[in-house]
């Protein structure tokens, strides 16, 4: 479930990037806002937008989550989500009513379509399960490659609907390309990130633990690469610049600091454990808002709408100052069954810090400023769409988690302390006792990335300790050798 988040904002700026490519190879003049352009959209393009949401929106998250617990409705789910999609793309591509400009949406479709393909070919092989027949050598590979394509599916479709909506809108046409890019890229950076310290807070304490890395190791090993892609992108990358902008110095300036202040984070936490944290990030993340609230724009409702972005980000990171004071004074305990309510503060205001600079992007700035709209009233209908986003991520992650105690036997075991047992090493290193005498502690369970990948879902509790144990209750694994003693049932 915890997957590398700069490699996942490599694919989704890498999509970005190749769909505005396909934009800017066609003549687009006189494309603009298409708010009311005074032709209905029609009935099947309709569809098509209620199609594509249900089933890449709802359908195939939830199935790929239902995937990773080896639920039984995962298949049911997935081919629903691959019927709905085929319509819809057919739908897409047929509709009458409104004809849009060619973009860069109707492009990446084809990508998705054959992604959407090789996923659910991938799925019906596995459910085959030709192993039982022949020797299938194949097998693993392609169930590797069904993991990976269901997260790069996750990314793809977060950048189908952003173009899409370009499309919709009729953005980053023309000269505004450039601009129009960094802030979606940028902003879909910032919410990758909240997203992601979302997935360390809920569910990733114990696969943290078993690599016995720093949780901020890998924010600064992510900031800094960012840092390095934006201090050579910002100036000159995607259009032809002319001289250096004030915009494009502070732009590419964040970059440098990005960089230096993650190589500096990253080189001291390079030896690090779990227990050992670091506040650089967060104060990265401070200078950075401090240097966005006072970012000078065209207009006075766009600097106030780059004022809430920078205003996001210091409450993000100073709030994530208080969050590592307090685990690290021991006000808040990091190895808890649920996270502390204030965890989850910085993350929000992460995530609403990537809405709000995507939205400060020139073209959506001068609409709102057309239709009327004050900066109140812009600021608290991306603050709801932020809301939305962080609801649905927890609702995931939540889902992940409750599938995962439907079966109380297959729980991992909780002390009275409330504290879940993962491995030996963490019982060694909470406790304060060796391996040895962890070893007997009946509040222990096998390292999960020891145990057997099963295809079956409907596997008993009585099979996993047949298979775990021997008759004294003694794992036969020679690395973390266990006791697998009472499970407290809630």
């Amino acid at each position: 479930m915890a997957v590398h988040i700069g490699g996942l904002l490599s694919l989704g700026a890498a999509a970005l990037l190749s769909g505005a490519r396909l934009a800017s190879a066609h003549d687009h003049h006189g494309a603009n806002l298409n708010l009311d352009p005074g032709e209905p959209i029609g009935g099947a393009m309709k569809m098509h937008i209620i199609l594509m949401t249900v089933s890449f929106g709802i359908l195939f998250p939830i199935g790929l989550v239902m995937g990773l617990k080896k639920h039984r409705w995962h298949v049911p789910v997935q081919a629903t989500g691959g019927v709905l999609a085929i319509i819809g793309f057919v739908l897409g591509h047929a509709h009458g009513g409104r004809s849009f400009p060619e973009n860069a949406h109707s492009k990446f479709s084809w990508f998705m379509l054959w992604l959407l393909a090789a996923q659910m070919g991938a799925g019906i092989y596995l459910k085959l399960h030709t192993e039982r027949r022949f020797n299938d050598r194949a097998r693993p590979f392609i169930k590797i490659a069904h993991k990976y394509l269901a997260a790069l599916m996750v990314v793809a479709t977060y950048t189908q609907v952003l173009l899409g909506v370009v499309a919709w809108l009729g953005f980053c046409y023309d000269g505004y390309m450039g601009q129009c890019l960094a802030h979606l890229i940028m902003g879909s950076s910032f919410l990758a990130y909240g997203i992601w310290l979302l997935l360390l807070v809920r569910l990733a304490t114990p696969w943290l633990a078993r690599f016995g890395r720093s949780p901020e190791l890998y924010d600064s090993a992510m900031i800094m690469v960012w840092g390095l892609f934006n201090t050579f992108t910002e100036h000159g990358f995607i259009e032809e610049a002319h001289g250096w902008s004030h915009k494009d110095l502070q732009h590419t300036s964040l970059g440098v600091i990005w960089f230096c202040g993650g190589l500096l984070s990253t080189y001291m936490l390079r030896k690090a454990g779990p227990s050992d944290r670091s506040m650089f990030p967060a104060i990265i993340l401070i200078f950075t808002g401090c240097a966005m609230a006072s970012h000078e724009q065209d207009t006075e409702f766009s600097t106030k709408v780059h004022f809430v972005f920078g205003l996001s980000l210091v409450l993000a990171g100073f709030t994530r100052c208080v969050e590592i004071l307090l685990i690290t004074t021991g006000l808040i305990k990091s190895n808890s069954k649920e996270p502390n309510p204030f965890q989850y503060i910085s993350v929000f205001f992460l995530c609403h810090s990537g809405m709000a600079f995507m939205s400060a992007n020139h073209e959506s700035v001068a609409a709102m400023e057309n239709i009327g709209i004050d900066i109140g009233t812009f600021s608290l209908g991306f603050l709801s769409i932020s809301f939305l986003l962080f609801f649905y991520a927890y609702f995931l992650m939540q889902l992940y988690t409750d599938l995962g105690s439907n079966d109380k036997d297959m729980m991992l075991p909780t002390a009275d302390d409330g504290t879940v047992y993962q491995t030996v090493a963490q019982v060694s290193e909470i406790r304060g006792h060796s391996s040895d005498e962890a070893t007997r502690n009946p509040h222990v369970l096998f390292d999960a990335a020891d145990e057997d990948d099963y295809d079956s879902p409907d596997m008993g509790s009585t099979t996993f300790r047949n298979r775990s144990t021997t008759v004294d209750g003694i794992s036969p694994r020679s690395s973390d050798e266990i006791e697998l003693g009472p499970m407290r049932r809630d």
